[in-house]
């Protein structure tokens, strides 16, 4: 009878929990439902009613990729068959085109086209409006789709009608789709075999090193260049992160992490405001070397951290003009329910100084977003243009160099690499001018 009575007390008590649970579930299920209730029923019209049979998967999803596309245009839905060349993207090695997209004033936005990509061959530029992909319009699409849908086989062929900064005619773009391969780190000129030469300023001791993305080789490639030029008695350097439409964010904290000894680097904030902080470390970090870091509208994502870290330690004079204003971390998340994957902002960046600088959707120019230059220096369109093409110029040598003695030019041991058309950087020269003023200020005071 014990044991019945125990056991009794035991089903009564889970069945009070169940009566008390009960309302509240349902409720719950009830609201669950309300809320999907127009797309069940638009799905059961459509496999009712729609001309054809449709597969089931097809309509889940379209229905993902709407969902998410009114998130922010850097979430999106990654179906089963996109997968693994998703992957490869992400790795930094893949078949397609070679551009970083973002949304400016409600509009898909070229923030640069890769170095040495099919797309920087064909004439993409920095600024770009996407306003159609073979042919059908760009408008309602994400970021993410419309990369997606850059994306194919070797050799295939693309048409961007695109509309250049400054200009009111738009221009069909015809890109051969090839191997984007993504070296990052490059110099100023190339010398023997298509190495770099980082010495822009020999008499001055000014180095120069442009970082074009932050994948896994970025800063492994750094640090190489770094200790040349500090083994060439380097006494300035300027980091050129112009066009930089950003990436992994570790290879930013670790750039930053050279020049500052301590502190807090960067700190990515959720809706829940939960903060997963990057601070600096005292190991190897060089903290007297004088620094320039040149930005544009073309610089985005890790590479306004980088940008904006520097400036909030002080450790660097910021040169040209205002960044993108991307500062948002996205996460692939692989669906328990689905053989495919979701990519979902999660958290902004936040710099040492408190301010989150990315630009939410209807941001005015006149809102707090991006990194602001402390020596400001404003390019015309086509001085833009003609840095983007002297850029091209330098990475066609490179491709065409590197093969060394008996490659496509014949070189010997020694000689110069093809030569690139190297042209007038009025933001370079500002930040050059800038270094030599500092360091001058420097001996003065240390001759005092």
């Amino acid at each position: 009878m014990q044991k019945f009575g125990l056991a009794g007390v035991i089903v009564f008590g889970v069945i009070a929990v169940l009566f008390v649970q009960l309302p509240p579930m349902v409720a719950k299920q009830d609201a669950m439902y309300n809320t999907f209730r127009a797309l069940v029923e638009v799905n059961a019209l459509a496999k009712q009613r729609f001309v054809e049979e449709i597969e089931d998967d097809r309509l889940v999803d379209g229905a993902i990729r709407g969902m998410l596309l009114k998130l922010d245009p850097y979430s999106g839905y990654i179906a089963p068959h996109e997968l693994t060349g998703f992957m490869r993207r992400n790795a930094g090695e893949y078949i397609g085109v070679g551009v970083e997209f973002g949304v400016q004033d409600g509009k898909l936005t070229v923030i640069s086209p890769l170095a040495d990509s099919p797309a920087s061959h064909a004439g993409i530029l920095a600024g770009d409006t996407i306003l159609a992909i073979d042919g059908q319009r760009a408008d309602g699409l994400s970021v993410f789709d419309l990369t997606e849908r850059l994306s194919g086989a070797p050799g295939s062929t693309v048409v961007l009608r695109v509309l250049h900064a400054g200009e009111t005619s738009p221009e069909n773009i015809e890109v051969i789709r090839g191997p984007v391969s993504i070296q990052t780190v490059r110099g100023v000129r190339r010398v023997q075999y298509g190495q770099w030469d980082y010495m822009i300023e020999p008499a001055h001791g000014i180095a120069y090193i442009r970082v074009s993305n932050f994948h896994e080789n970025t800063m492994p490639d750094f640090d190489a260049a770094l200790r040349d030029i500090l083994q060439r008695n380097t006494r300035a350097l300027i980091i050129d992160l112009r066009f930089n439409p950003g990436g992994l964010l570790d290879q930013a904290v670790t750039m930053v992490d050279r020049f500052v000894k301590s502190g807090l680097i960067v700190e990515t904030v959720t809706r829940r405001k939960a903060v997963n902080q990057h601070h600096a470390t005292p190991d190897g970090a060089n903290t007297t070397i004088p620094l320039a870091v040149l930005i544009n509208g073309g610089s985005a994502s890790c590479s306004e951290v980088v940008a904006g870290s520097l400036q909030d330690h002080g450790r660097a004079a910021i040169v040209g003009e205002r960044s993108f204003g991307k500062a948002s971390v996205q996460h692939v998340i692989e669906l328990g329910t689905h053989p495919a994957a979701i990519k979902l902002t999660v958290a902004h960046y936040r710099l040492p100084s408190g301010r989150i600088i990315h630009r939410a959707v209807g941001a005015t120019p006149s809102d707090d977003w991006g990194v602001r230059p402390s020596v400001e220096v404003v390019l015309s369109d086509a001085e833009v243009a003609e840095i983007q093409a002297s850029r091209r110029s330098l990475d066609r040598a490179y491709r065409d160099a590197s093969a060394g003695p008996g490659g496509p030019f014949g070189k010997e041991p020694g000689s110069d690499a093809p030569s690139a058309t190297i042209v007038r950087d009025r933001q370079l020269e500002a930040a050059i001018t800038h270094l030599r003023e500092s360091m001058a200020v420097a001996n003065a005071n240390i001759g005092s």
